[in-house]
């Protein structure tokens, strides 16, 4: 018997995006309409919708500014639970500062989205992230020390989701890390790689290997396994 499915669009904001975004990635606005194609074809029938936004502080620990910093330098940073763990992070540009128009989603999916998520056909959440300004979050599930927990997992859970198909920027950190704990919390998890882009790109190989590495399963949009999830 065929298990519930979610759609997991991760991050797809005005600051990851072409041409104005701070922190945007290479072709990132290729990836709207197929996602919007996604959600809103009769073909698929999904059981819960998930879309995350970073949700940043404007002080926030992962910006460089706030270090005094160049962005895509690197600064070891301690566990905010004083636990004398550490972690080399990367600083990076400010990005989706909470309410402003880079932390927006783009105006062609927002006014979709709205619209899904006024009928609410089925159970959609926005789930924020990175909103604490002592931690970074490339996961929607959880920071980076695995302390904070957001809401996605349990969301999926009460919804009684055994599969997650994730979207969205970018391909090499947010949806990846959000791929892997889902995998972690139990959740069959897939993404599809050409509606997803990467920060750097030439290292997609190995962004790759890291999914596999975690039992994320990597397909492409003209997949076989999409039928799965077609009505």
């Amino acid at each position: 018997m065929a298990g519930k499915i979610a759609l997991l669009i991760v991050d797809l904001q005005e600051d990851f995006l072409p041409p104005n975004g701070s922190l945007a990635v290479a072709n990132g606005r290729e990836i709207i309409k197929p996602i919007i194609d996604l959600l809103m074809s009769k073909k698929y029938k999904w059981d819960a919708v998930i879309a995350t936004k970073d949700w940043h502080p404007s002080d926030h620990i992962s910006f460089a500014k706030t270090h005094a910093a160049e962005p895509y330098t690197t600064k070891v940073l301690s566990s905010p639970d004083r636990s004398g763990k550490t972690k080399l992070h990367t600083l990076w540009p400010v990005h989706c500062v909470q309410n402003t128009v880079g932390s927006e989603f783009p105006k062609e999916f927002n006014d979709v989205f709205e619209k899904w998520l006024s009928s609410q056909s089925v159970p959609t959440k926005i789930v924020l992230k990175g909103y604490l300004q002592d931690r970074e979050y490339y996961s929607c599930f959880e920071d980076v020390w695995g302390l904070h927990k957001t809401e996605c997992a349990q969301y999926l859970k009460d919804n009684g989701i055994t599969e997650v198909v994730a979207v969205g920027i970018a391909y090499d950190f947010c949806v990846l890390n959000s791929c892997i704990d889902s995998a972690k919390n139990g959740f069959k998890t897939y993404v599809i790689k050409d509606f997803t882009k990467s920060v750097f790109p030439d290292k997609d190989e190995k962004t790759t290997e890291n999914y596999e590495k975690h039992n994320v399963t990597v397909i492409t949009s003209d997949s076989e396994m999409l039928k799965r999830w077609q009505v």
